[in-house]
């Protein structure tokens, strides 16, 4: 049996790119079943109920040497807890590589929006037979993580796959079912406010020492501003209890492409400051068209750090 499993605190490319893979190796005649490592966001959830999806079991652990697949990430600190117990076997993704392994493993990596997009090219490539239900969950994985292609890590292969996925998902209104899906997104509640830090949460390591960098993409940007305090103290705690060097949450406005990040401390303010020329707004770095870790966030600081 090999276990797919995507990142920490997962969002509906993780989610959907392992349940597609699953079904993937069952058609190629290997046993798999995909994981969460953690509970669903809203969008996820909203997707789906919309699609008749059942949600994949949350695991925290796995037995020794159980075989496993990293989806949709291939660093220690983004994996399931007991990763060093475990035997890798493959590697998808679309982010850097960092992860070391004890032995020659299949590795995916291309540079596309997201994890879904891979999957879908494993889908056409190799002739599998896609399901509408599964082309859509593709479909939602690549809006969700391009934000509908409005973020720079798109691709053409992102735009072109989502028009042939839907080909079979049949999708009446592509842009009306993004902003259903950022809407739900958006809709946090009164959700506790760590829940809120780590909705879309990681840590990296630059300059030797560790940073945690949270997102949260949304649709009412105001939303995470009149929790500004409530944020900055649990983002305190949490660099403390965790022994980080700093802590950094960008609320993400998805529709006007503008960000604006609160920090764990003045020397962590300072520091973002500098890197990315931040307006200053009452504690609050607003930066225009700042809207991805991956491709505009982490680079900045590992030259920061490089300097």
């Amino acid at each position: 049996m090999r276990h797919i499993i995507g990142h920490l605190n997962p969002d509906t490319d993780t989610i959907a790119s392992a349940i597609v893979y699953e079904d993937f190796l069952t058609q190629k005649g290997v046993e798999a079943k995909a994981y969460a490592l953690g509970h669903l966001n809203n969008e996820t959830k909203f997707i789906f109920e919309k699609f008749k999806v059942i949600a994949p079991d949350h695991v925290h652990e796995l037995p020794k040497d159980s075989e496993i697949i990293l989806l949709d990430h291939n660093e220690e600190g983004q994996s399931i807890s007991n990763l060093k117990d475990l035997d890798i076997v493959e590697i998808i993704d679309h982010h850097k590589v960092k992860i070391e392994t004890d032995k020659p493993i299949s590795i995916y990596i291309e540079p596309l929006g997201s994890s879904c997009s891979i999957i879908a090219k494993k889908y056409f490539e190799n002739g599998a037979e896609l399901s509408k239900t599964n082309a859509s969950l593709l479909i939602a994985g690549i809006i969700s993580d391009t934000l509908f292609f409005r973020s720079p890590t798109t691709t053409q292969t992102d735009r072109d796959l989502v028009e042939k996925l839907n080909e079979i998902a049949q999708i009446e209104d592509l842009e009306k079912f993004s902003l259903e899906m950022f809407s739900a997104k958006s809709d946090l509640g009164d959700m506790p406010i760590e829940e809120v830090v780590k909705l879309d949460y990681k840590i990296f390591e630059f300059g030797g020492e560790n940073y945690g960098l949270g997102v949260m993409e949304t649709t009412s940007k105001d939303y995470g501003l009149n929790r500004k305090e409530e944020l900055v103290e649990k983002m305190k705690e949490i660099k403390g209890k965790d022994g980080l060097a700093g802590v950094f949450f960008s609320i993400i406005d998805i529709l006007e492409e503008k960000s604006y990040t609160l920090t764990s401390g003045d020397e962590e303010t300072e520091m973002f400051s500098k890197i990315f020329d931040a307006e200053n707004q009452e504690g609050v770095l607003f930066v225009d068209n700042l809207i991805s870790r991956k491709k505009q966030i982490v680079p900045k600081f590992e030259e920061y750090f490089k300097k």
